[in-house]
């Protein structure tokens, strides 16, 4: 039997985040035209320099089959074309996001806006582990801001690979979500304390990850704050941390779904290897979870399962391989 735990209580610091100002930077063209679709009806949350990846998913009116209609990216990133990794299932796009950098160094500023349209289906995810190099002694943070927007009938899928937090890496996460009430939204995210290979173990300054979820007209459905400490964590020696070193959190927002159904199904896989809590969201229709393993490839298998559970219940085609 599972005991099912409640994230709140979970044993991280809880801080309030300062959204501070970024530098303007210049502006570039505006997107291309897409015939043929629909574009998302909710707008975009604003962001006071352009971002290094943009992306436009559209669902086309004649066969309903979703694809990329415009995207920007420049350096560290790439974009993939626009895949069909499942034969069966033209409804939905697949890409990847590749990065040209060695991974989030010191100082770095970078900006991901996602627009999913009215019953556009879209799972994006990247090509290799995030890794967060260390933070000079007179280093900056480094700084990652996602703005998602989810339309009518929507659904995203957004499962990057884990991110992993080297010694002395200081990193703050900005999430800003606009969500359709009838849009479906997925999201992964693995943590791991440091390369544990070579016996870096929360030696990291700290994760500082803000997540907020809006509807369409700007109402915050919830808001979540994770201040996860490294070298100055009491806890890390704790069973807890040192049994279970990877941490996951994944939220699942899905309209119609039987929560404690899918709550159920979510926790089966529990282990002495990998635990795994849930709790209702509130303001919206879905789940938050947290899993802790003993590796990073058990929560991978496990965030497989997730999407697989919700795609089941939701009348969706199964997950395929994805191919990294």
């Amino acid at each position: 039997m599972v005991d099912r735990l409640n994230p709140a209580t979970a044993p991280v610091n809880m801080a309030s985040v300062n959204m501070a100002s970024v530098k303007t930077a210049p502006a570039k063209t505006a997107p291309a035209k897409a015939e043929l679709v629909k574009t998302a009806s909710v707008k975009p949350a604003p962001m006071k320099t352009e971002p290094h990846l943009s992306i436009q998913v559209a669902c086309a009116a004649a066969d309903a089959h979703s694809f990329i209609a415009y995207q920007y990216a420049t350096y560290p990133f790439r974009l993939s074309n626009n895949l069909r990794l499942d034969a069966r299932d033209r409804h939905r796009a697949y890409a990847y996001v590749m990065t040209a950098a060695p991974g989030l160094l010191s100082g770095d500023d970078l900006r991901w806006v996602v627009d999913v349209g009215d019953r556009a289906a879209f799972y994006l995810t990247d090509q290799s582990a995030t890794k967060v190099h260390s933070q000079p002694t007179d280093g900056a943070i480094a700084q990652m801001t996602y703005a998602f927007n989810v339309g009518a009938g929507a659904y995203f899928e957004y499962m990057p690979e884990p991110i992993i937090l080297f010694s002395a890496a200081n990193l703050t996460q900005y999430m800003n979500i606009t969500l359709h009430p009838q849009g479906t939204l997925v999201l992964g995210e693995i943590i791991v304390p440091g390369r544990l290979a070579r016996g870096e173990f929360y030696d990291f300054e700290q994760f500082l990850s803000r997540l907020v979820v809006r509807s369409p007209a700007g109402k915050v459905c919830f808001a979540e704050t994770l201040r996860l400490m490294g070298n100055t964590n009491g806890f890390k020696h704790s069973a807890l941390f040192s049994d279970l070193p990877i941490l996951g959190n994944f939220v699942a927002i899905v309209p119609g779904v039987d929560l404690d159904q899918l709550a159920r199904q979510l926790e089966k896989p529990a282990c002495d290897r990998l635990q795994v809590c849930s709790s209702p969201l509130p303001g919206c229709h879905g789940l938050l979870i947290r899993a802790m393993s003993t590796q990073a490839s058990l929560l991978k298998a496990y965030q497989r399962h997730l999407l697989g559970c919700i795609r089941q219940l939701t009348g969706h085609s199964p997950l395929p391989s994805i191919p990294k």
